[in-house]
């Protein structure tokens, strides 16, 4: 007996998650990337099914699917948080510096101009 297609699609998505958690663990954004991609062909695919389409085992692996986005949504806000503070420390270390520059008289165009 054969899977019904809306099991087969779920069952790849929940295979491509597994494969999101690594690739967020990992910080391999051009993985991560790749399976955002084959998860919205598979969503495209599965809006052509109506709702009574899908099975017991369907519904199951839909609430699995949506706690995992809800856990990855959270690791990757916690990596936005984390990018955002380091942007903003090494922001306030280059301010410092073409303030400690500017106080001793050297100034640059750019911060490339220190490199020239």
């Amino acid at each position: 007996m054969s899977l019904p297609v809306t099991t087969s699609l779920l069952r790849e998505w929940h295979r491509l998650a597994r494969e999101e958690s690594i690739a967020i663990a990992l910080q391999d954004w051009n993985e991560l990337n790749r399976t955002i991609e084959a998860k919205a062909r598979l969503q495209e695919l599965l809006e052509d099914y109506p709702g009574e389409a899908y099975t017991a085992e369907d519904r199951e692996l839909v609430n699995t699917l949506v706690g995992i986005t809800q856990q990855h949504q959270q690791l990757l806000g916690n990596e936005m948080d984390s990018l955002r503070k380091q942007i903003a420390e090494e922001d306030k270390s280059l301010s410092n510096g073409r303030k400690v520059g500017a106080a001793y008289g050297h100034r640059t165009e750019s911060y490339w101009g220190t490199y020239s």
